[in-house]
C-alpha cells in the first residue's frame, strides 16, 4: 500500500516538475521579447531597466539548470527505492 502511494506521489511530482519547466519557458521567452522592446524604446543597451529585466532571465536561467536539476536527481533517486 506504501509503495503504490510514493508512486502516485512521483507521478505527481513528475508532473508539477513539466509544467513548472514548461512555464519557465514560457516566461524566458517573454522576457527576450520584452528586453527586445525595451531596448528599441530607451534606444540604449545599458539602462537600468534593461538591466534589471536581464538580471531576472539571468536567475531564472539558474533555477532551471541548477535547483531544477537538483530536483529531478532527488526524484530519480526516489524512484530507485
Amino acid at each position: 500500500m506504501k509503495k503504490e502511494k510514493v508512486r502516485r506521489y512521483l507521478r505527481r511530482a513528475d508532473d508539477y516538475m513539466e509544467e513548472i519547466e514548461r512555464k519557465m519557458k514560457s516566461i524566458d521567452g517573454t522576457l527576450f521579447f520584452i528586453l527586445l522592446g525595451m531596448e528599441n524604446f530607451y534606444r540604449q543597451e545599458d539602462c537600468y531597466e534593461v538591466g534589471m529585466m536581464e538580471s531576472v532571465r539571468d536567475y531564472m536561467d539558474m533555477l532551471r539548470t541548477g535547483d531544477m536539476a537538483k530536483l529531478h536527481k532527488v526524484l530519480d533517486k526516489l524512484r530507485e527505492v
